[in-house]
């Protein structure tokens, strides 16, 4: 099959899954065929339309062997017609248990093919010891690795549901997951009500009427609104349980994983 475009959506955090969405686009761009890569999770951001000849790309971190509950929000309103899609997701030096499984049931109720598979690693943007330089180059490379075999199968391929991968890692029921005992807060002192927090939250966790107040039901953690305010005015709640938790993960996790791939 032809493929003349490719659309890289991504959920991103503190913005190592953005920086892999993008050397994926990148990698495509240099394979002669046109890419972008768009983040659709902020709140109240729109989501790409697919046409024909298009590969989507879905790209997520890992939040406890979990798709972020925002992210399915998103792509949930995406739509395909056998559209061949990569899945790629950015994972804390740990694994991804079902992350893989829950997209691609995702995506594929909305009309999406899976026809590939990225794990990278990425520095964890929780626990901050884990992996850090990540990804680096030989990550990148496999993100290019990737991009590259994935549109060479999708060339040999008549047509998206004959290159779909027949197996994606992953049990159901899905992992258990109900999210960490930590949340973003603002210092309100600190706070300049700027409102880039608000515009970010990709929970809509963040009121941007008053954005030093957070809504801990909604916050999932994801770090983006500690890493977009330029104020420094946002932290973590959790003390010194949230240090020690930190210097636990990262003993347990010390040993480097690599990024791998399946087609």
């Amino acid at each position: 099959m032809d493929i003349t475009a490719c659309v890289v959506s991504y959920f991103t955090g503190a913005g190592t899954t953005r920086a892999v969405s993008e050397r994926f686009a990148a990698a495509a761009e240099a394979a002669g065929v046109p890419a972008r890569a768009a983040d659709i999770t902020p709140h109240g951001a729109e989501v790409p339309a697919f046409g024909p000849g298009d590969l989507a790309v879905f790209a997520v971190p890992s939040y406890g062997g979990r798709v972020p509950a925002p992210a399915l929000e998103r792509f949930a309103r995406c739509e395909g017609d056998d559209t061949p899609a990569v899945l790629v997701v950015t994972f804390g030096n740990r694994a991804v248990d079902d992350t893989f499984l829950e997209l691609a049931d995702a995506v594929r109720a909305r009309g999406f093919a899976p026809v590939a598979l990225g794990a990278i690693v990425a520095h964890h943007s929780l626990m901050v010891d884990v992996a850090p330089g990540r990804p680096d180059a030989a990550d990148l490379a496999a993100v290019d690795a990737l991009a590259a075999a994935a549109l060479e199968k999708l060339v040999q391929a008549p047509a998206a549901p004959a290159a779909a991968l027949a197996d994606i890692p992953g049990d159901r029921p899905y992992r258990d997951f109900n999210g960490v005992p930590f949340r973003a807060r603002a210092d309100a002192a600190a706070c300049v009500a700027c409102g880039a927090c608000a515009r970010q939250c990709p929970a809509g966790a963040i009121d941007a009427a008053d954005p030093a107040a957070t809504d801990t039901d909604a916050c999932v953690t994801c770090m983006r609104c500690i890493e977009v305010c330029p104020a420094g005015a946002r932290s973590l709640t959790g003390g010194e349980a949230l240090t020690r938790q930190r210097a636990a993960f990262a003993e347990r996790l010390a040993p480097r994983v690599e990024s791998y791939t399946v087609l």
